[in-house]
């Protein structure tokens, strides 16, 4: 087939591995993509434009408390992954439960402005979705990035592209909602249902798509408890033939590339559960320590700088920070999707060395927002720049798998460090940002 795929089964599992990318923030961009339908959400529930808020710490700052409240229990949830308990969970009921819980954090917010609640019950249930919400996200990704391990290292870079498509996709439709239609209450709430129910129908096809890999046969021949479960069915189906009392001849294995054999196959009769469960955690983070490092770095300084050192440059201007985060996406989505080719893949060291050397970005955008650097060209460029150098921390997420000396177990395991190490570095990020916007103008 053309554009590198082997089969229409490897571009079943592409696009899944795409779909799965944008699930993971949709939750994220569908508040950040109507700030004033959560701005004022306490009107929407209760069903009166008129309403004064109960609390106007919390109402005023929902966004602020819904990162908060994710980024905490991402924080706790997320490290659960490694437990014993978790990895023997199998890889269909990790996405069902993480997918489902992510769905019902988008249906809730987007359901109680029809069946009208009070202030109080609302908070109550925004706060309880949202950490279910978290939950399903931290699992989410540990188990999309666990997926792609075990496949070719494109996959990889599908999930990554994934995620910075879903920012361009929203990014796309708010600037195109916010001409077309008018800044009113009735407007606002429109706009909600058709972000909220885009990434319901996203999230409910990646879902579908994502258990049915179990029958694909390109997810069979790479994923261990996919090959498995084939295997146990076509065993099913063959009825046992008689065989003739004859003595057999056991050889035991005496070369080296006997025993190799004997151990793959050993290997290969896993199941992906199976298969974390029986591998230790430490030799695997020394041997892609670089890349845990690289990844570390990278999304700390994206998340530091994206929003919390491009708001404040122009808080007044109302298409500022719609057009910055747009450019910010696409730069993203273009450094995303390159890393899916060998030309662009640079040496492990220049992704170590490029994630220390983008902490000077930080230096133009806070001359921005004091002004030394006026008007919008410059941060729009910065904004494009950060987007587009965030392909080091891509990079080191899909070199991760692929690092010489891992085993089949080790890179799935592999899969879920990246993870960790990417949360942990957007957990820092974050708490650090919300520091330093205090002393920000």
């Amino acid at each position: 087939m053309a554009l590198g795929f082997s089969s229409s089964a490897e571009v079943y599992v592409y696009v899944t591995c795409l779909l799965l990318g944008m699930s993971i923030l949709l939750p994220l961009n569908t508040r950040y993509s109507a700030p004033m339908f959560m701005v004022n959400y306490y009107k929407y529930v209760t069903g009166d434009e008129n309403a004064e808020p109960n609390s106007v710490l919390f109402w005023a700052n929902i966004l602020t408390f819904y990162n908060v409240i994710s980024l905490v229990t991402q924080s706790l949830i997320g490290p659960t992954v490694l437990t014993p308990t978790v990895r023997r969970l199998s890889l269909s009921l990790r996405f069902a439960l993480s997918i489902t819980f992510m769905m019902m954090e988008v249906f809730v917010v987007l359901m109680l402005p029809v069946i009208k609640v009070s202030q109080t019950v609302a908070i109550v249930f925004f706060v309880i979705v949202t950490i279910l919400g978290g939950m399903g996200k931290s699992y989410l990704e540990a188990t999309s990035y666990t997926l792609a391990a075990s496949m070719p290292s494109k996959f990889m870079s599908t999930i990554m592209f994934g995620i910075s498509i879903c920012g361009v996709l929203t990014s796309t439709m708010q600037c195109i909602i916010k001409v077309s239609m008018e800044n009113t209450y009735e407007s606002q709430l429109t706009q909600s249902y058709i972000y909220f129910s885009l990434a319901l129908l996203i999230m409910a096809v990646a879902l579908v798509m994502v258990l049915s890999l179990r029958y694909n046969s390109y997810a069979q021949e790479h994923v261990a408890e996919f090959r498995v479960l084939k295997q146990k069915q076509e065993d099913e189906g063959v009825e046992p033939q008689p065989v003739a009392d004859v003595p057999t001849e056991v050889k035991e294995p005496t070369g080296v590339e006997d025993q190799c054999e004997v151990d793959n196959k050993g290997e290969g009769g896993m199941t992906t559960a199976e298969q974390l469960a029986a591998t230790p955690i430490m030799p695997v983070v020394r041997i892609i320590r670089m890349m845990l490092i690289s990844c570390f770095l990278g999304f700390f300084l994206t998340i530091f700088i994206f929003p919390s050192l491009v708001i404040p440059i122009d808080r007044v201007d109302d298409w500022f920070s719609t057009i910055a985060a747009l450019v910010y996406n696409i730069g993203n989505s273009i450094g995303s999707f390159s890393t899916s080719f060998e030309t662009f893949r640079y040496p492990r060291r220049v992704v170590l060395y490029g994630s220390i050397v983008r902490f000077l970005l930080i230096i133009p955008f806070v001359l921005s927002i004091y002004k030394y650097i006026p008007g919008h060209v410059g941060p729009y460029i910065f904004s494009f720049i950060l987007g587009l150098t965030h392909q080091v921390a891509v990079l080191s997420m899909v070199y991760g798998p692929i690092t010489p000396g891992l085993n089949d177990g080790q890179k799935l395991m592999t899969g879920q460090l990246m993870g960790i190490a990417l949360l942990v570095g957007a957990s820092a990020a974050s708490v650090v940002a919300m520091i330093v916007v205090i002393f920000l103008p």
